[in-house]
């Protein structure tokens, strides 16, 4: 393996391992797609979501200047991508993807190379669900400058406090067995020590996160339930110079129950699981 020949690994980032992972995604949707004769649901998870991705993955990488090993992980990366869609397009597209194979600096002809095959290793349902909660932190401070016509100068963002997060993967957990109804999952809470206090509290939340879960889609349900660490905080902040460049403000991130906090309106108690209450200013 390239990266850990030249000793790279070491400075994976999070957005490596999710460009990674997410194009075994892609590998794996498009070979099945193949087995089925999907030749067009092929081509739009190859050429388009791929795409899409490996953009998201360079506007996050854009602002990382400087060190050689930083410059050859993502180069690596980026070749790892553009080599498995080039012997993926082949067939489609034999002509373009030879001479994209020739610049690329790819032996033999590209028609003549294996399919590439997903490595189960390189999925990381963590790294995964780490940006798509950036992507969606950035969708909604979006839609709220549009809604209210700020020129933000300081954005703060609040992550909900630990013990909605127990709630939420206990709902979660439920929802294995079938549907979530309200008044089970309140019995369970309830013989919980540290949540014993707050049961009023608990049963507003707990009947809003019942509607969520049951919406969910199911992989997105097990993925959840597949990490067992998630700091919101951490990976926000992992992000601020990303969000900072976007949206030329000043960023900051507290925890719902952080006593210091700045939150003159309150937004801190409307925060959720996956979902930073947003405070502009």
């Amino acid at each position: 393996d390239l990266v850990r020949s030249r000793g790279l690994g070491d400075v994976y980032k999070r957005q490596d391992r999710w460009m990674l992972s997410r194009l075994q995604e892609h590998i794996r949707e498009a070979t099945k797609a193949m087995n089925k004769l999907a030749v067009r649901k092929a081509i739009h998870s190859v050429l388009y979501e791929l795409d899409q991705d490996f953009q998201w993955y360079q506007r996050r990488i854009a602002n990382q200047k400087g060190k050689t090993k930083r410059k050859n992980i993502t180069a690596h990366i980026s070749n790892e991508v553009l080599d498995a869609q080039l012997r993926m397009l082949a067939p489609f597209t034999p002509y373009s993807c030879e001479e994209m194979w020739e610049l690329t600096g790819g032996k033999g002809f590209v028609s003549q190379s294996s399919w590439p095959t997903a490595d189960e290793s390189k999925i990381n349902v963590t790294a995964e669900e780490h940006e798509s909660l950036i992507m969606d932190l950035l969708e909604d401070t979006q839609n709220i400058i549009k809604a209210t016509g700020i020129s933000p100068k300081k954005i703060y963002y609040y992550v909900a406090a630990p013990w909605k997060r127990k709630v939420y993967l206990k709902a979660l957990e439920k929802s294995r067995c079938g549907e979530v109804k309200l008044n089970e999952l309140m019995k369970e809470l309830a013989t919980e020590k540290d949540l014993k206090e707050n049961l009023k509290e608990i049963a507003k939340f707990a009947s809003k996160i019942v509607k969520e879960v049951s919406r969910m889609p199911e992989k997105r349900r097990e993925n959840m339930l597949r990490i067992e660490v998630f700091n919101e905080k951490e990976a926000i902040e992992d992000a601020r110079d990303f969000l900072r460049e976007r949206f030329k403000a000043q960023i900051m991130v507290y925890d719902e129950e952080d006593e210091e906090r700045y939150d003159p309106k309150q937004r801190a108690v409307m925060s959720m699981p996956y979902r930073p209450a947003i405070y502009i200013e």
